[in-house]
């Protein structure tokens, strides 16, 4: 590819681990604030953070905001692996990305404090108004990472068809919603199975999309 240098795509490959770390972390972390067996995860009232002890939520807390940010690192390395020859396009769409992250580590950094508003109405010494004021400052944020990851996956299956990356095109099957989207799926199907994975689905999907991306990288390396 034009530009590279092995020195850089050794680079390269350090910051995808630094982002699969991330992605790990960060998974361990929310899955500590929120997972919980058979949880609902899609009711408007967080029922499930009762479930879920000031302990587990403060180590999950610290856990998941101080893993977040290597989220950054693992999208230099996505996007300099997707477009080796375009450094200024590549760094734009990076920009973006990193912008839409930095927000969702905002939104992560509120979970807690969510978690701790529905225990607290639960026992009387809130107001459930309370909530819903907390919940319009928070989901906006998580909603922003979900139209980038969205845009993102878009210009992931452009370019890998197009075959001007790092990646061979069936990895154009593996963006990160397509991920998120079969982790949803699975969810909906066998929930008594998809708790487990749900409530870290944007981590696991990276997670899933980090690895990949190591290994081909890593490959095509050695040929």
């Amino acid at each position: 590819m034009t530009g590279d240098t092995p020195t850089r795509s050794q680079g390269l490959f350090w910051f995808g681990l630094a982002g699969l770390a991330g992605a790990v972390m960060t998974g361990l972390g929310e899955g500590l604030i929120q997972m919980v067996p058979g949880g609902v995860f899609t009711d408007p009232a967080y029922g499930y953070f009762l479930e879920i002890s000031r302990s587990r939520l403060m180590v999950g807390h610290f856990l998941a905001i101080a893993s977040a940010p290597l989220y950054l690192m693992g999208y230099w390395h996505l996007t300099g692996n997707l477009l080796p020859a375009s450094p200024k396009i590549r760094f734009i769409i990076f920009a973006v990305c990193a912008w839409a992250f930095i927000l969702a580590t905002v939104w992560m950094g509120q979970r807690a404090l969510l978690a701790a508003t529905v225990q607290a109405i639960q026992v009387g010494g809130a107001d459930p108004d309370l909530l819903a004021r907390q919940v319009s400052l928070h989901e906006p944020l998580v909603n922003a990472l979900r139209i980038v990851t969205t845009a993102f996956s878009i210009v992931w299956i452009a370019v890998i068809l197009k075959g001007v990356s790092r990646y061979p095109r069936w990895m154009a099957l593996f963006s990160p919603a397509a991920l998120l989207a079969l982790i949803f799926g699975f969810y909906t199907v066998a929930p008594e199975f998809g708790w487990l994975v749900l409530p870290t689905a944007m981590n696991t999907a990276h997670a899933v999309l980090f690895i990949l991306s190591l290994l081909n990288v890593r490959k095509a390396s050695e040929l």
